[in-house]
């Protein structure tokens, strides 16, 4: 399973990489932009994804570790609003999350421990490993709202192909 996880975190750190790249060459205004979506713009959809995986993967699975990682500065930042952040700011949150949860997969002992997640109104028990994909799949899935945005807005995009890491 570590090297399934593995791969998927790496695979993750790559599109996100790659992603940043095409989102840096858009205006503010572009990143802003009120496109319909469940997280208004690309970089409200770009902070959910960021904020879930610092919040779940980098706080509540992070403590299952034996020896659970520093992850001080990014649950910080979370608390004090990625919102109010600069881009350059997130930036540097999302490459540093990436790093993380890559080390995270590392130092998991047993992906098989089943332990309980809850949020307001609903609770589950699942394997550390299903929390780990259902997470690591769920950057997967608004990375692919975001190159969907960026095909609208006629941005050249190609960041999400797992192949061509």
């Amino acid at each position: 399973m570590r090297e399934i996880l593995t791969l998927q975190a790496r695979y993750n750190q790559f599109a996100n990489d790659n992603m940043l790249k095409v989102l840096e060459t858009l205006s503010p205004s572009d990143l802003q932009k009120d496109v319909g979506v469940y997280y208004t713009s690309i970089i409200g959809t770009f902070i959910h994804i960021l904020e879930a995986d610092i919040a779940i993967l980098l706080g509540i699975i992070n403590s299952y570790a034996p020896n659970p990682l520093d992850t001080k500065p990014l649950q910080d930042a979370l608390a004090s609003g990625l919102q109010n952040k600069s881009f350059e700011s997130l930036i540097t949150l999302r490459r540093q999350a990436d790093r993380l949860i890559i080390d995270l997969v590392d130092s998991i002992a047993d992906f098989s421990a089943v332990r309980e997640l809850s949020f307001p109104g609903i609770s589950f028990k699942k394997s550390i490993a299903q929390y780990f994909l259902s997470i690591l799949n769920h950057g997967t899935h608004h990375r692919g709202q975001i190159a969907a945005i960026l095909d609208i807005m006629n941005v050249p995009n190609d960041f999400a192909g797992m192949l061509g890491m």
